[in-house]
C-alpha cells in the first residue's frame, strides 16, 4: 500500500512540475527514422526496448529482415539510440529513446511513436521497458523464447492469437500505473510466468494452445486481477490473502492448504498458481 501511494505521489508531482515554467516551453521538432537490418546467419535474436515517453507497437516482420523500425520523435526533447550487434549464434538489438530532461518544457506535445517489427524466422528474447505511454505487443507469428515487460504509467495490451512455435522459458510482466490486458497467453507455450500488478486492474487471459505444464506467480497490488482459464487446464492455487482483498475461486475444492480445480486430476496440462493479493481482488473465470 505504501509503495502504491508513493507511485501516485510521484505521478502527481510530475504533473504539477509539468505545469510550471510555462514561459520556458520550447516548440517540438518532430523527425522520423526508418531503419531495418537484413537477416544474417544468426540462430536467435535478443531485443531490448526502452521508451521513456510515447506509444509503442511491436509486431512480427514477415520479410527477410531481422527487424524494422518506424519511429517519430521530438528531436528537441528526446534522443534515440539504436544498436545492432550481429553474432554468429545470437544477434542483439538495443533501442532507447531517452529524455533530454526538457520533455516537460515544450508547448505542443506531439507524442513519440515507435513501431518495431521483429523477425518471425528466429527465436526472440524480448525485453520491453516503457515509461509514460501506451504499449501494444502483438506477438502472433513471433517465436518468443522469453518475454519481459515492465510498464510505468499508461495502458498495456498483449495479444497472441497463434501458437508459439518455440518453447518460452519465462515470462515476466510488471505493471505500473494503468490497466493491462493480455489475451491468448496460453499460446505462448511458456513454462514459468511472473506477474506483478501495480495501480490499475489487469485481465490475464490464458486461452490458447497449451502444450505443457506451467508455474504462474501473481502479485496483485492495488488493482484487481481477473484470470480467464480454459476448462481443459487443471489449476492448483496456493494463496496468501490481504485482509482487504476479495478472493473468488469458483469450481475449486480445498485440500489441506491448497485449492484444486475439479478437473485437476484428469487434465493433460496443469498449472501451479501462487497468488499474493493486496488491496485489490483476485478472480478466476472458466472459459
Amino acid at each position: 500500500m505504501r509503495r502504491a501511494t508513493g507511485v501516485l505521489a510521484a505521478v502527481m508531482l510530475a504533473l504539477i512540475t509539468a505545469g510550471c515554467g510555462l514561459e520556458e516551453r520550447i516548440p517540438a521538432e518532430v523527425v522520423s527514422v526508418n531503419q531495418s537490418q537484413p537477416l544474417g546467419n544468426q540462430k536467435g535474436l535478443e531485443a531490448d526496448v526502452r521508451l521513456d515517453v510515447g506509444t509503442l507497437e511491436i509486431a512480427s516482420e514477415k520479410s527477410g529482415k531481422a527487424y524494422a523500425i518506424d519511429l517519430d520523435y521530438d528531436k528537441a526533447s528526446y534522443r534515440p539510440e539504436i544498436r545492432f550487434e550481429e553474432g554468429s549464434d545470437t544477434s542483439r538489438l538495443s533501442f532507447k529513446l531517452e529524455s533530454l530532461q526538457r520533455a516537460d518544457l515544450r508547448a505542443d506535445r506531439h507524442p513519440n511513436r515507435l513501431r518495431l517489427n521483429l523477425t518471425d524466422s528466429l527465436p526472440v528474447k524480448l525485453s520491453v521497458n516503457t515509461g509514460v505511454g501506451d504499449a501494444r505487443l502483438s506477438l502472433s507469428g513471433l517465436r518468443i523464447s522469453s518475454l519481459d515487460l515492465e510498464s510505468g504509467v499508461g495502458g498495456s495490451r498483449i495479444s497472441i492469437y497463434e501458437a508459439n512455435p518455440v518453447p518460452c522459458d519465462h515470462i515476466r510482466i510488471k505493471n505500473g500505473v494503468g490497466s493491462l490486458d493480455a489475451v491468448g497467453l496460453g499460446n505462448l507455450n511458456f513454462r514459468a510466468m511472473e506477474f506483478e500488478g501495480g495501480v490499475g486492474g489487469a485481465n490475464l487471459d490464458f486461452t490458447g494452445d497449451w502444450r505443457g505444464d506451467a508455474d504462474i506467480s501473481i502479485q496483485v497490488g492495488v488493482g484487481g486481477v481477473t484470470v480467464r482459464m480454459p476448462r481443459t487446464v487443471g489449476v492448483k492455487v496456493d494463496t496468501q490473502k490481504h485482509f482487504l482483498s476479495g478472493f473468488h475461486l469458483d469450481g475449486f475444492t480445498k485440500r489441506d492448504s491448497l485449492y484444486y480445480s475439479e478437473n485437476y486430476d484428469t487434465a493433460k496440462c496443469r498449472v501451479s498458481l501462487r497468488v499474493v493479493t493486496g488491496v485489490g481482488g483476485f478472480k478466476i473465470t472458466w472459459v
